[in-house]
């Protein structure tokens, strides 16, 4: 079963209801599990924002930070996160590609439109869920690809370091590395292999990769370059 955590950024409780209603009764539907979870306007979710949604769904118009404000900030610490704007009026749309919107549905909702939307939403959830299984001491673990930030090495260990927490298995990065070089994992030193998707910002020889700082060595630094400007060329094709 698919496990969806959405976030719902509304300030009329009314609308806030419309839209969960529609929510479990695709859920219910469809056989999907949603974590839905409620801010009343954009300036909360931008405090306690951590990278830990699938979904998030903005207001445009809302007291103390509108949904498109609140939007471009989200944009700044998370390139995967799926955007969908609520609005009443339509010329918002236009705006709404600088944050790379997914969707912009338009109130009121209705059940059948709303359909063909989420619909759109697990068509590009597929797309990014690709799942990688570890043999931890805790046994089997599946991780999302798109939620792992880097693999660290140390000794006989690797220590995947993803949005939930870490996870410790025994094997080498030579290993590691040749099953996620295709899913764009690259080396920026000998220690970490890191996922090209949350490099956030390189300053000097460090990379930000989602909440870490991490060192690029000198001999590599010339070949990570260029693979994270390949990915980020990709991604705008």
């Amino acid at each position: 079963m698919i496990n969806l955590r959405i976030a719902i950024v509304e300030d009329n409780q009314q609308e806030q209801n419309s839209l969960l209603t529609l929510l479990n009764k695709y859920a219910i539907e469809n056989n999907i599990a949603i974590e839905p979870t409620i801010f009343n306007n954009g300036l909360q979710i931008v405090d306690q924002y951590h990278s830990n949604f699938d979904v998030i769904y903005f207001d445009v118009q809302m007291p103390l930070m509108d949904g498109m404000t609140a939007a471009k900030k989200i944009r700044q610490i998370d390139d995967n996160v799926i955007i969908v704007f609520l609005t009443n009026y339509v010329q918002w749309a236009v705006e709404g590609y600088s944050v790379h919107a997914l969707d912009f549905l338009l109130k009121p909702l209705t059940y059948f439109n709303f359909q063909e939307h989420f619909k759109k939403i697990c068509h590009q959830l597929a797309k990014h869920q690709k799942t990688l299984t570890l043999k931890s001491s805790n046994g089997l673990r599946k991780i999302i690809l798109d939620n792992l930030y880097y693999v660290e090495s140390e000794g006989h260990y690797l220590h995947f370091h993803t949005i939930d927490g870490t996870i410790d298995i025994l094997d080498t990065m030579k290993n590691i590395e040749r099953e996620l070089k295709p899913d764009h994992f690259y080396r920026c030193n000998n220690g970490y292999l890191v996922n090209l998707g949350h490099v956030k910002a390189i300053n000097g020889n460090i990379a930000e990769v989602g909440p870490d700082k991490l060192q690029i060595s000198r001999p590599r630094k010339k070949a990570f370059m260029a693979a994270l400007t390949d990915y980020l060329g990709s991604e705008m094709i």
